[in-house]
């Protein structure tokens, strides 16, 4: 029979979270966590021949998968989301991309991408890539040349 404490309530309730305590710590971490995806926007032409300082570390990448003489970063956003949560960003000419962390294990990480125009969808995908990796979308025009997103998820 279990003991009553002073306040005449049974010591159940305690033990039974201490016994739900070990199942909980046995949730993988990713999936109980968050994830921060950031995406840069960039300007890709012909008109000219610069790269922005700010992208110096992914020159090489732009230029070899891009046939572009100029980048320019137009804006970044970084956002932190639960697994399962889903988040907005803006991105130029009106266009948004919705973020969505899926479950993944290890250093995965995977993500449900909508860019869309207004009700207009323009690409749905899911990404999967590793915690600080990222991924090139090269994506619609945009003034003279087009937009690419640089995406990535700690």
């Amino acid at each position: 029979m279990p003991r009553l404490n002073p306040s005449g309530r049974s010591g159940a309730p305690a033990l039974f979270f201490l016994l739900l305590l070990p199942l909980l710590a046995t949730v993988p971490a990713e999936a109980a966590g968050t994830v921060t995806v950031d995406v840069g926007a960039v300007y890709a032409s012909n008109e000219g021949n610069s790269i922005d300082p700010a992208l110096g570390a992914i020159r090489g990448k732009l230029r070899s998968m891009f046939n572009y003489t100029s980048y320019r970063m137009l804006d970044r956003k970084r956002r932190s989301l639960s697994v399962g949560e889903s988040g907005e960003f803006e991105l130029p000419d009106r266009l948004t991309m919705r973020a969505t962390p899926l479950p993944a294990r290890g250093d995965k990480v995977r993500l449900s991408i909508r860019i869309s125009d207004g009700p207009r969808n323009l690409l749905t995908t899911t990404l999967g890539l590793r915690r600080g990796g990222m991924v090139l979308v090269g994506g619609p025009s945009h003034q003279a040349g087009v937009l690419i997103l640089i995406i990535s998820a700690e």
